[in-house]
């Protein structure tokens, strides 16, 4: 287009702005403004019914001045439209720079206030558009308005040429009948002077009538054929509108549906940034339920580890208790065994002053054997050891028989009361259960060792009171009777070196269990 072609924007009171072809490339909507002088432009909807009536406000938005709209004098033609073809070429070009707004939005994604900054700005150009579009269906409708009203001239035009050529063919058959009918009079002599020169002034009328018709015809013509070619430069205007509307129409629907399918894709995203908001709070409650029964939990084993603690504590009360009696009845008992051992030793004494007394008894009474016989010497010394084993064997059996007594009684009663129950899992760190499983085997053992005892003190009493019956019988000899004796001495003596080791062994094994017992009440409550 012509340079000096300038674009008319129409405002409500009826100015006119022209828009100079010398623009700038519009990269954003923020280059369309004007001066503060300029009055409010008004675009009006094509579709009045209904949408309202917008109204730009050019100069209200931005706090600069642009010299892209400029104020030119009024023009004397009327112009139908508000939009002029630069107006619209701009606004295309303008469209087409909006993929550089895309990008950036693309680039500032993350930047929540820069993506509702340039979707307020895409609104605002999907606005202009769509005002753009309205009123380029406003101009095209107008120019098909136009063209109908030229149209129209042009028929109008055409029935008064066919008038005009109709009237001009009716007087050229008047001026050939006239011309005939002139040949026909020059012709005839019987015509007078008068007649002839009334006839030639009708022919020269005729003659300037048809100068004149002729002339008229041919500014018909001129006036048809301009009429035409202003017909088909509108067509072809109308044409060239026409598709750039319609490419106007396709960029904005393809603005649109990009628009659209952005809105949809943050509306998804949106979707998934709630559902996976959901789901950490689900998380985050699942989590606290698990603090809330893991606190719970905590509160309960502080609990029960302040109940072993308890129980701890009153096991090695009782464990302390049990060793102070036990070293109480170890001293009681090494008393008892000094004990033992003086009054064995004064018994020995005494036996050892009145044996010659007792010799001869026995040696009056058994007259088989001698004074001098080593057999009888033996006999008398075992005599002697025999009635201090049997004395101390007495004592001690009566001790024991009443301790196994006590034992017996204490494990009836201990088996009487747990019979009922199942058996329990011993409890770390409970006396009652620990004492109870530590006694019943002590007490078996006991029993056991106190019944064994028994056993072999009512065995070697027998033995004694046999080998009383057969020592010193007449009619054996002496060899056999020390032989005898001698084998009877080592038995008991191996006897008794069985017992004692016995004993040793079950005591140390109980000392070890005690330990154990007490070093497993220390592991429980260490930690």
């Amino acid at each position: 287009m012509n340079q000096s072609q300038n674009a008319i924007f129409t405002s409500p009171t009826g100015e006119e702005t022209l828009m100079n072809s010398n623009h700038r490339d519009s990269e954003s909507i923020t280059d369309v403004c004007s001066n503060e002088d300029l009055p409010e432009v008004e675009l009006v909807s094509l579709l009045e019914e209904q949408l309202p009536q917008y109204k730009l406000r050019v100069d209200s938005l931005f706090l600069y001045e642009n010299q892209d709209w400029t104020q030119s004098p009024r023009r004397q033609q009327h112009v139908p439209d508000a939009l002029s073809p630069v107006l619209a070429e701009e606004t295309f070009h303008y469209m087409i720079l909006g993929t550089d707004r895309v990008e950036q939005m693309t680039k500032t994604y993350n930047d929540i206030d820069m993506v509702t900054h340039l979707l307020a700005e895409r609104d605002r150009d999907l606005e202009l558009a769509a005002r753009i579009g309205q009123a380029l269906l406003k101009r095209n409708h107008v120019l098909s308005e136009q063209n109908e009203a030229l149209e129209e001239q042009l028929g109008q035009a055409f029935d008064q040429v066919n008038q005009l050529q109709h009237e001009l063919s009716k007087k050229d058959e008047l001026l050939r009948i006239v011309s005939i009918a002139s040949e026909e009079s020059e012709t005839d002599s019987s015509c007078s002077t008068p007649l002839r020169f009334n006839e030639s002034f009708s022919l020269s009328q005729g003659l300037l009538q048809l100068d004149m018709l002729q002339e008229k015809l041919k500014e018909l013509e001129e006036e048809n054929m301009a009429l035409r070619s202003k017909a088909c430069h509108i067509k072809t205007e109308t044409i060239t509108y026409e598709e750039k509307e319609q490419q106007l129409v396709n960029d904005c629907v393809k603005e649109l549906r990009e628009t659209n399918a952005q809105m949809s894709r943050m509306t998804e995203e949106l979707s998934g940034k709630s559902d996976e908001l959901i789901r950490y709070q689900e998380e985050i409650s699942s989590l606290l339920s698990q603090i809330v029964d893991l606190q719970h939990k905590v509160k309960e084993h502080v609990i029960e580890k302040e109940e072993l603690r308890l129980h701890l504590q009153a096991s090695k009360d009782a464990q302390r208790q049990l060793t102070m009696e036990l070293h109480e009845l170890q001293d009681r008992n090494m008393e008892c065994l000094g004990m033992l051992h003086e009054s064995q030793e004064e018994i020995k004494e005494l036996r050892s002053r009145s044996g010659p007394a007792a010799h001869l008894y026995f040696s009056q009474s058994y007259g088989a054997f001698s004074g001098e016989s080593l057999a009888a010497e033996i006999e008398g010394t075992m005599r002697k050891k025999l009635s201090l084993d049997e004395e101390s064997s007495l004592f001690k059996q009566k001790a024991q028989q009443k301790r196994v007594f006590d034992t017996v009684k204490v494990a009836n009663d201990t088996r009487g009361r747990s019979v009922p129950f199942p058996a329990l899992l011993p409890i770390p760190g409970s006396n009652r259960s620990s004492v109870i499983m530590t006694a019943k085997p002590f007490e078996s053992g006991l029993q056991q060792t106190e019944d064994k005892t028994l056993l072999n003190q009512g065995s070697n009493s027998e033995e004694v009171s046999e080998n009383r019956q057969k020592v010193g019988r007449p009619g054996q000899s002496g060899d056999t009777d020390l032989a005898t004796a001698l084998h009877r001495l080592s038995l008991r003596r191996q006897n008794y070196l069985s017992e004692k080791q016995f004993f040793a062994e079950e005591w140390e094994r109980k000392i070890q269990v005690l330990a154990d017992q007490k070093e497993a009440a220390s592991g429980w409550g260490g930690p």
